[in-house]
């Protein structure tokens, strides 16, 4: 699959793990590789990494969400969607809430307009069809109600736990009332390599082993031609 509608005029290189580059503005199911995911998720942190000791990463965020749904009864494929929820942050990055607000503040404030909320919203979303289609699960445009309303309540609770977990009481007074997640196990920052591991695990586990080594062999053979 290939998005038909490029998200820039002109290429916009970015570098992948064997020192290629690819053109993120070309959202491309061929480019998605869940073992480079896991990887990159490992390292990028949640709250912009303010919390109190080591960071808090995505890849754990996503994998304890994706736990607590299989634990509160979801199914398998319910708990794949929320696993890749951010997926599209390995190859676009995190651009945090409070700074996007920020971003569209001063643009309004400076130049009567802020679109900037609406450009991430529109590159997440165009790599998020890319990678729910390499792992042969609809993407969010396609998800039924419930399917929605799962992720988006997971994230909701997941970051109130969390926030409550990294920074403590406080932080939950900060955010409006949720039920908080069946967990397994406490919200303490696992080390990158840990958390990589328990990506790529759990990827196994939802999406398919054979799969997920198939895309890894795809965006390899893909990379080794250009």
């Amino acid at each position: 699959m290939a998005i038909d509608t490029r998200l820039a005029p002109q290429p916009v290189w970015s570098f992948v793990p064997d020192g290629s580059v690819i053109d993120i503005a070309a959202p491309d199911a061929a480019e998605v590789c869940f073992i480079e995911m896991g990887n990159a998720l490992s390292k990028i942190a949640r709250f912009d990494g303010r919390n109190p000791g080591p960071a808090y990463s995505v890849a754990q965020h996503s994998v304890m969400g994706a736990q607590a749904i299989l634990n509160e009864g979801g199914t398998r494929m319910d708990a794949a969607l929320f696993l890749l929820h951010d997926g599209h942050e390995y190859i676009v990055g995190d651009q945090s809430k409070p700074s996007q607000e920020l971003y569209s503040s001063v643009a309004i404030d400076l130049y009567g307009e802020a679109r900037m909320r609406d450009a991430v919203a529109t590159c997440k979303a165009a790599w998020d069809e890319a990678i729910y289609f390499a792992a042969g699960f609809p993407g969010p445009e396609a998800w039924n109600r419930r399917q929605a309303k799962l992720v988006k309540d997971m994230d909701i609770r997941m970051c109130r736990a969390e926030a409550i977990a990294l920074f403590g009481p406080r932080a939950g007074r900060e955010m409006p009332p949720s039920a908080t997640p069946k967990l397994t196990g406490a919200i303490k920052p696992w080390a990158p390599m840990k958390a990589e591991e328990q990506f790529r695990k759990m990827a196994y586990r939802l999406i398919g082993e054979d799969l997920v080594l198939e895309r890894a062999s795809i965006v390899a053979a893909n990379r080794a031609l250009r």
